[in-house]
């Protein structure tokens, strides 16, 4: 899990990574991962571009 890519409401206070960040720990990694952190349906498709196997939400969903 690589979290939080963007801001998020449940955590206003935790500076996100960002996507350039994420795709860097991605392209360093050789394990499944999933985006958390202001993920939304709308992010699906540019995750799994990147490498990330898909995305988890706490209120996306």
């Amino acid at each position: 899990m690589i979290s939080p890519v963007q801001a998020t409401k449940t955590h206003p206070d935790t500076v996100p990574l960002g996507w350039n960040a994420a795709i860097e720990v991605v392209s360093k990694l050789n394990i499944p991962v999933y985006f958390l952190g202001g993920m939304g349906l709308n992010d699906l498709d540019r995750t799994l571009k990147i490498g990330a196997q898909g995305i988890a939400g706490v209120s996306a969903f």
